[in-house]
């Protein structure tokens, strides 16, 4: 990819259609408001669901059910009567009204004024066809000095919108942390623009346990390149004393009207310049050159690496050399990113230089960025010959507020010791930051971009709640599978496949990278981290996505097809879900876990509760019949792209063959790819008669194909109808776990089936999940366990 912007496009034009609009929703009221600038550009929008603002504050008074003996508190009552903060929705001035139904908003076809032997002009076709329907594109772009055929791959809607995203909310402005723009402005929102890849800003769908189209695409391109950087040169020796004292006079910025000071302390104290007979590197361009060659010494901690990316482990290490070090680090750091951001520098000149820099040398800039946004320094005279440092955390308050926000959406059980924990009140409580290494980089806001996030929040918030034990203290990102049960519900991460596949419970949240409160397992202990043996989805059973692919995703995916003179209206149907077929005879019934024979042989290093590695399984019952099905790869579910105006038509060459949960579903033991239809299929443009499958309607039914009239077709993609209760949903998600088979998630409400259809094939994606989101006979408490 180009450092110039200019350059990034014809290739990725910037589509004032597609270019998300400034988000313009009111802040609500309360705690949460906040004039804390925008650092990252992770811009999801709320889509219709309940914000749960009304959350109780912090309290000064413990709750009963924290007592001392913790063990002897009795088990929370089912979630369903858990206490739930009062809703309060957005005004319909800042947040876009809910679309019915696309069943309410079905058109006819043929269109008024048009037979079914018409042809349509592309100006015409345009309009009934394409207008409110979803398009997407591909890109794809080489990394800088990246070994020859690395590339990072995108998806994008054309005409993404504020109103139109397939992104959860933010809910607080502390999450916006977990992406972190590398060029442009701070609230953009492109993905190739961010540093951590794929980008976080798309991981989170808008429905629960769901992922975005590009973030799915971008899973298949070189996230992590190896690009090695070994500089030789080391920087000068200096006592931790001199290295704070410098980083409390770097927060008011660089001397830049004193060119003279800044190479006199940079060279007389930092660096060596090894020109300074000849010709001293006074210019900041080649100060720069000489910080990024020192920061490339192997001895430097790479950031760009997971096992190093929880800061508070080498700022507050009990090693003071270990300290020492990652103070002088930050020094190096902190002056070469404010010498990069100083006023002589046009943003076209940045943009060329970070889009070029090494993974290593970037993630260093994100550190020193972070810390001076976040914390500042103390220094404190004790005596005429010895003062004391200390830190001053300018977002605790902000990260405080965020916490609870997370907790609340969660329906954590024990809130109220949460909140009194919060308070800080207690003289004889530790401070929330001084807890754990997790909660120190939570609420300092040291909080490097990408998965550490949804983990540093999860483990403060068990910090907060005394009445957890030990049982939970080896949740980590680098065992991203994973999940707990915790006073009879259960939350999972959502890397976890178990996460993905109960948030399609109604009443299950997702916040942050979390999922729950999610079903209760008689497997499990009260209280007790989970492990879960997920595999990936075989090669044979979802190809990987290549570049061509990419290119040719407008091509495959274009509401209209292949660009003609003029298009055929009985080559199109308009589609829609049977809504009067719908059964709910599918619950959940039990969520089970069987510990595997072989587990971690690190497992004993870690102590006696170190979690177990489980294989999960969801039993349903189905007619008087339990069912089990075992979750067993690593599937995604994308949420659908909504689209206006719908249900759009479906060009007949896209193939699909619908099935129900409780119909064709129940004897289908394998991919389905790997499975052959009878069916009346909708992938033959040439035909002259419409058709659909037999148990659906369409608005073509006067032309429909007879029963007399089969023909036999692989389909390459299947729509599941799961429509109804939510646990059909869960089901549907469920049976994709145990055969390997992704899938797009579409909510009658937002996202017609033909548009739908279109983004599994954009996606290369052989299973569409339609849902209405359940009944709202089902409540708002979750499922009980």
């Amino acid at each position: 990819m180009s450092g110039d912007l200019g350059l990034w496009r014809p290739r990725r034009d910037f589509d004032p259609r597609w270019v998300p609009h400034p988000v313009r929703y009111v802040q609500p009221p309360g705690p949460l408001a906040s004039n804390h600038i925008y650092r990252s550009f992770t811009t999801p929008i709320p889509h219709g669901a309940v914000d749960y603002d009304g959350y109780p504050t912090t309290t000064a008074s413990r709750p009963s059910s924290s007592g001392r003996d913790y063990r002897n508190v009795l088990a929370s009552p089912r979630r369903s009567s858990l206490p739930l903060s009062p809703p309060t929705r957005l005004g319909p001035a800042s947040r876009p009204p809910t679309p019915p139904p696309q069943e309410v908003l079905a058109g006819s076809w043929p269109p008024p004024g048009y037979g079914y032997d018409s042809i349509l002009s592309p100006r015409d076709a345009d309009d009934l066809i394409c207008n409110g329907a979803s398009t997407f594109k591909g890109y794809y772009d080489e990394i800088p000095n990246a070994p020859p055929g690395s590339r990072r791959f995108f998806a994008v809607m054309e005409s993404e919108h504020y109103q139109r995203t397939d992104r959860a909310e933010t809910n607080a402005d502390a999450f916006r942390d977990i992406s972190l723009t590398v060029t442009g402005p701070d609230d953009s929102a492109f993905p190739w623009m961010s540093l951590e890849q794929p980008c976080m800003t798309y991981c989170f769908g808008k429905y629960p346990g769901t992922t975005t189209l590009n973030y799915y695409v971008s899973g298949y391109g070189c996230t992590n390149p190896t690009v090695k950087v070994q500089g030789p040169v080391k920087p000068k020796k200096m006592k931790l004393i001199s290295i704070l004292d410098r980083l409390t006079k770097l927060e008011l910025g660089l001397e830049e009207e004193d060119p003279e000071k800044l190479y006199s302390y940079l060279y007389g104290t930092l660096i060596h310049d090894p020109d300074k007979r000849s010709e001293p590197h006074k210019d900041m361009h080649t100060q720069i050159i000489d910080l990024i060659t020192i920061l490339s010494h192997v001895d430097w901690v790479d950031y760009s690496q997971l096992k190093n990316q929880v800061v508070a482990k080498f700022f507050d290490s009990m090693d003071p050399v270990r300290k020492h070090h990652f103070f002088h680090q930050l020094l190096l750091s902190s002056e070469l990113y404010l010498r990069i951001h100083t006023q002589g520098h046009t943003d076209k000149s940045k943009r060329q230089l970070l889009m070029q820099l090494p993974p290593k040398i970037a993630w260093d800039l994100a550190v020193a960025q972070r810390w001076l946004e976040n914390v500042g320094i103390k220094r404190e005279q004790i005596s005429s010959s010895q003062s004391t440092f200390s830190f001053e955390l300018h977002s605790k308050k902000r990260q405080k507020e965020a916490l609870l926000r997370f907790a609340n959406v969660l329906k954590w059980p024990n809130i109220g010791e949460v909140q009194y924990i919060l308070s800080e009140t207690d003289t004889a409580e530790k401070p929330v930051e001084d807890r754990s290494a997790d909660a120190m980089a939570w609420f300092t806001g040291v909080v490097l971009p990408g998965v550490t996030l949804p983990w540093l929040l999860m483990n403060s918030l068990i910090d907060c709640d005394r009445a957890t034990g030990e049982a939970l203290k080896y949740l980590t990102h680098m065992r991203p599978f994973s999940g707990f049960q915790y006073r009879a519900v259960t939350y999972w991460s959502h890397s976890c496949v178990v996460g993905r596949v109960l948030g399609a419970l109604r009443g299950v949240n997702t916040i942050a990278g979390w999922i729950g409160p999610c079903n209760f397992s008689p497997d499990l202990k009260r209280t007790e981290c989970v492990q879960v043996r997920q595999a990936p989805v075989p090669a044979e059973l979802q190809r990987r996505l290549t570049t061509s692919d990419l290119d040719s995703m407008v091509r495959r995916t274009h509401p209209l097809g292949p660009s003609q003179e003029g298009y055929a209206v009985k080559n199109y149907d308009v589609l829609l879900p049977d809504f009067e077929d719908v059964s709910d005879g599918i619950r959940v019934e039990k969520l089970a876990f069987e510990p595997i024979r072989k587990q971690d042989v690190n497992r004993a290093k870690l102590g006696a509760d170190a979690p177990l590695t489980f294989d999960a399984t969801i039993l349903f019952a189905i007619m008087g019949n339990s069912r089990p099905l075992k979750l067993k790869y690593d599937v995604d579910f994308i949420a659908a792209y909504p689209c206006y105006g719908g249900p759009h038509p479906l060009l007949r060459s896209y193939a699909y063959r619908a099935i129900k949960p409780d119909g064709d579903l129940l004897t289908l033991d394998k991919h389905p790819s790997a499975a052959s239809w009878d069916l009346q299929p909708h992938d033959m443009p040439t035909l002259t008669l419409g058709h659909s499958p037999p148990h659906r309607r369409t608005h073509s039914d006067p032309y429909a194909r007879t029963a007399s009239q089969p023909v036999t077709s692989t389909a390459p993609v299947t729509v599941i109808e799961a429509l109804g209760v939510s646990d059909n949903e869960v089901f549907a998600r469920a049976w994709c776990a145990s055969v390997g088979a992704h899938a797009v998630v579409a909510n009658t409400h937002s996202t017609c089936l033909a548009c739908a259809i279109r983004e599994a094939l954009a996606a290369r994606v052989g299973v569409v999940i339609v849902t209405s989101g359940g009944k709202k006979a089902e409540g708002k408490g979750g499922v009980d366990g």
